[in-house]
């Protein structure tokens, strides 16, 4: 019982580290889609999601150098193979994000009403809410493993 409960607490410890890390993500996500938006206003699909892109290659770098050095300290190896697996989820989460934030603002821009830059920050919220549940697990079981 007692095994569990320090599994338990271990895993408590790097998700709210991994947590932590994420609204900090999400703060340079959000900061980075919002300066462009304002800098260039637009109402197209496409280029929101351009604009996503930017802020989520920006979001990812940080998120490497933060998980690696704190959440993830004592598996992270950087090298290669680690810095590899985390650019292939960093472009599979990319992926996924820009899919989902791509259907979102699509409909928010075209069916709600909501000004362009509630819909795109809606459709971000959800999109990197989604996301990063996702990127949890891919970084914890393969990206960091234990022993790895």
């Amino acid at each position: 019982m007692k095994k569990k409960q320090h599994r338990a607490a271990r895993f408590a410890r790097r998700f709210s580290k991994f947590s932590a890390v994420g609204l900090i993500n999400a703060a340079v996500d959000l900061a980075v889609l919002n300066m462009l938006l304002w800098a260039y206003p637009t109402e197209e699909p496409w280029q929101f999601v351009l604009y996503n892109l930017v802020a989520l290659v920006l979001a990812n770098v940080n998120s490497y150098i933060l998980n690696s050095l704190w959440t993830f300290r004592g598996q992270a190896h950087p090298g290669l193979k680690q810095g590899g697996l985390f650019a292939l989820q960093a472009l599979v989460g990319v992926g996924v994000s820009s899919a989902l934030f791509w259907i979102l603002i699509h409909y928010a821009l075209n069916s709600t009403g909501l000004s362009p830059i509630v819909a795109g920050n809606a459709a971000k919220v959800i999109s990197t809410a989604v996301t990063s549940t996702l990127s949890y697990f891919v970084q914890r079981y393969i990206v960091f493993p234990r022993g790895g």
